[in-house]
């Protein structure tokens, strides 16, 4: 029997976020290997660009709910789109990248279906015609592999980086069937009243394709200014990540941290300049497609997890390499 995957699209700016697009590029690989199809679902106003853009990108059927009260998002109003069509399709999985509107949102449509969410997976095998998903916790100590015993519908989100979705399609020809929802009276109890900007302060460094992050091994909030600095200029701009001590040292605030207590990143370009690579940073960029480390400690852990690693004095190479990357990207 076909079994069909469902993706709960996210979207940002009038485009689908990563993470999203990362969920529907396992589940072409889960419908194919099922015979089923991928499907997506896409909450909004003024959405229907999404939704073609979702489209084309490999789902095969993109259902697409467009009403005022679902312009931000709210759990009330996602859930009262999504939970009914997962009746109506019953579909055998439903994906969600690993954000935080997932964990806020799947785990309120699930406990509708008395099922458990498999959250942040890292990895999917198919064994027996049984899909299992792949978690890494205690700060990927250990590789755990979970399986839903109960019926469908069954739930999972996906850690960011882990299933890249390079091999999407950009003119697949999905097509998009809209929905009608009430959302009349009092069926939304929570609402956005108004939306205040963080300001620059707030970064996102999960979408991010370049990031250079320094470590403690810089010296000082000086140093990793200048020196950062130096490499983000020469890429043409790069977001700014951090390790934890860098953070309890007050150099940078927590939004720039990386790691098991603060953002997963999956970068096509990592730089950590100064960052010996405790585990709790590692499991952060592991994403990464190419991971540049820079240390003066020949045995620093990172290096392990490096595609380059190169050993010296920041002070020395990272101002020749910003010259290189520079005169490079002028060639």
């Amino acid at each position: 029997m076909a079994k069909d995957v469902l993706v709960v699209i996210e979207h940002e700016d009038g485009a689908p976020r990563r993470p999203s697009l990362e969920a529907l590029s396992l589940a072409r690989r889960m419908a194919q290997a099922t015979g089923g199809r991928a499907l997506a679902v896409v909450a909004g106003h003024g959405t229907e660009a999404v939704a073609q853009a979702v489209a084309s990108s490999g789902a095969d059927v993109v259902h697409h709910f467009d009403h005022e009260l679902l312009a931000q998002y709210t759990p009330d109003g996602y859930r009262l789109a999504i939970t009914p069509l997962i009746r109506e399709l019953e579909p055998e999985w439903v994906l969600m990248g690993h954000t935080y509107l997932a964990q806020d949102l799947l785990p309120l449509i699930s406990a509708t279906f008395d099922a458990p969410v498999i959250s942040d997976c890292v990895d999917m095998e198919i064994d027996a015609e049984k899909v299992v998903f792949h978690r890494q916790p205690y700060d990927a100590k250990l590789v755990a592999r979970i399986f839903d015993r109960g019926p469908a519908p069954h739930f999972a989100t996906l850690q960011s980086g882990a299933f890249p979705a390079d091999d999407l399609p950009q003119d697949h020809g999905g097509t998009v069937d809209a929905h009608t929802i009430d959302l009349s009276g009092d069926r939304i109890r929570r609402r956005v009243l108004e939306i205040h900007d963080a300001g620059e302060s707030t970064v996102d460094l999960s979408s991010a394709e370049m990031i250079v992050a320094g470590g403690r091994g810089l010296g000082s909030k000086e140093k990793f200014q200048q020196l950062i600095g130096q490499l983000v200029e020469a890429l043409g701009g790069a977001a700014v990540g951090a390790s934890r001590p860098v953070v309890d040292s007050e150099w940078l605030p927590h939004d720039h941290q990386i790691g098991s207590s603060g953002q997963i990143v999956s970068p096509k370009l990592y730089i950590g300049v100064g960052i010996s690579g405790a585990i709790q940073h590692v499991v952060g960029i592991r994403g990464s497609q190419v991971i540049v480390a820079i240390n003066k400690d020949k045995d620093a852990p990172i290096f392990n997890e490096a595609t380059y690693g190169i050993v010296g004095d920041a002070e020395e190479l990272v101002p020749a390499i910003a010259q290189a990357i520079a005169e490079a990207r002028q060639s």
